[in-house]
């Protein structure tokens, strides 16, 4: 995903910011600040890659920055946030792995914003316009399945609501989903997606949710509800998204007579609450060389005997958890994974809800070494998603997985594992095969 949006800031406080901050911070340009920097030779191309997924008319984020005009309009608020690492939002630690598609600005690549912006933000030459700087986008090579909402619906919480919707599966056989896209219906109020998998023996208890709601879908905000076996995760979209196929190879199996569940986020902060009926663009294959599952980890304590306490007016308050994975690995493929073989590591998530400040998985070598898979030094629950490695990991038998979650609770109420928005959680995704 390539974007950079400015979004849970109101539009007053942005334009305050322009007004003190523009020329205060950043490094000076050369003879000091004769800028060699222009927009269109060095800055429109940094800006169209990372920005404008989100920062574009329609888009989801408050502004657009597709022109000079734009750009220079917010250069004060845009170089806070790219100075602070707020934008463009990328949540991992740089010394955790090597992600694809990683979103950040370099240094070098702050610095001539800054430069940019302190010497007054001159045009140029449009003449000298360059292309965009590293800006991929790995559309679907064909689509062989489109799922749509059945009907249209109007986000009633604001800013923030987060709905379930159940889509049928049209597939009459078994089939592998080997990649998936959002076709938002109204770009402007989607903040992220998340699809979830009911199988055919799951689905009667999701229809249930949903039939008890009278309007389109169902209320969900930690994760799609229902008990306590949980739904797989399919996966998942944000603003700008750039990866949309699996790892070449692996596929995720889905049974005839599913459903899919997709949870929207919408965010109605600095747009109008207006009638969206999004849907999923999906490539399958009949049969796959590496079945993929996406393994759930985390303390089963936590969940059934309600152990993951955090005190009401407590800060930093740390769960951490460390076990041999055999038993999710096998549960999360129905035995396809016996345990006994390494298992490829392709993509890694972490989960908390609004109170969680920081968040870490990470393999335990049999030798005690640890090796990092995410780590999110930041945690904003509006900015989750799955991060892929440009080199797959390795589980081998002996490695333990360990994740540690920490939170600031400064509420009057005690909280625990949930999925309400009092409650919180703390659980690590993987997408693996063996």
């Amino acid at each position: 995903m390539s974007s950079c949006c400015l979004k849970n800031v109101s539009l007053g406080a942005l334009a305050a910011l322009g007004l003190s901050l523009s020329g205060c911070s950043g490094d000076p340009g050369p003879e000091g600040g004769a800028a060699t920097e222009s927009y269109y030779r060095d800055v429109k191309p940094l800006v169209d890659a990372k920005c404008t997924g989100c920062h574009q008319e329609g888009g989801i984020a408050p502004f657009s920055l597709t022109t000079h005009d734009d750009v220079s309009r917010w250069k004060g608020p845009a170089l806070a946030a790219v100075e602070s690492r707020s934008m463009p939002p990328w949540p991992p630690a740089q010394d955790c792995a090597d992600f694809a598609f990683d979103r950040s600005l370099t240094d070098d690549e702050v610095a001539l914003f800054a430069r940019w912006v302190n010497a007054g933000a001159p045009a140029g030459d449009p003449e000298d316009a360059a292309p965009p700087v590293e800006a991929p986008r790995t559309a679907l090579p064909r689509v062989d399945h489109t799922l749509t909402m059945a009907e249209a619906y109007t986000p009633r919480v604001s800013p923030d609501d987060y709905r379930c919707f159940l889509l049928d599966w049209p597939g009459s056989t078994t089939e592998y989903v080997t990649g998936m896209d959002l076709v938002p219906g109204n770009k402007s109020i989607i903040h992220h997606m998340i699809a979830f998998l009911a199988k055919p023996d799951q689905v009667e208890e999701y229809e249930t949710l949903d039939a008890s709601d009278p309007e389109p879908g169902y209320e969900c905000f930690g994760g799609p509800g229902g008990g306590q076996g949980g739904l797989s995760w399919l996966g998942t979209w944000v603003p700008g998204a750039v990866e949309t196929g699996l790892p070449e190879g692996t596929g995720i199996e889905v049974p005839a007579g599913s459903k899919i569940v997709m949870q929207l986020h919408y965010n109605t902060l600095t747009a109008e609450a207006v009638p969206d009926q999004t849907g999923l663009e999906i490539m399958v294959e009949d049969a796959v060389e590496k079945p993929a599952f996406v393994v759930p980890f985390t303390n089963a304590a936590w969940i059934l005997r309600k152990t993951m306490d955090i005190p009401a007016h407590s800060k930093d308050v740390v769960h951490a958890h460390t076990q041999e994975p055999t038993a999710f690995l096998k549960r999360a493929s129905d035995d396809a994974i016996s345990g006994d073989k390494p298992v490829t590591i392709y993509r890694a998530g972490l989960h908390m809800h609004t109170r969680g400040v920081k968040a870490v998985t990470e393999l335990v070598r049999a030798d005690g070494q640890r090796e990092c898979l995410l780590d999110i030094p930041r945690w904003n629950f509006h900015w989750q998603g799955t991060y892929g490695y440009t080199q797959p990991k390795v589980w081998n038998p002996g490695d333990e997985l360990r994740i540690e979650c920490h939170y600031d609770n400064t509420t009057a109420t005690d909280m625990n594992w949930g999925e309400g928005t009092l409650d919180e959680m703390c659980l690590g995704t993987l997408l693996v095969s063996e």
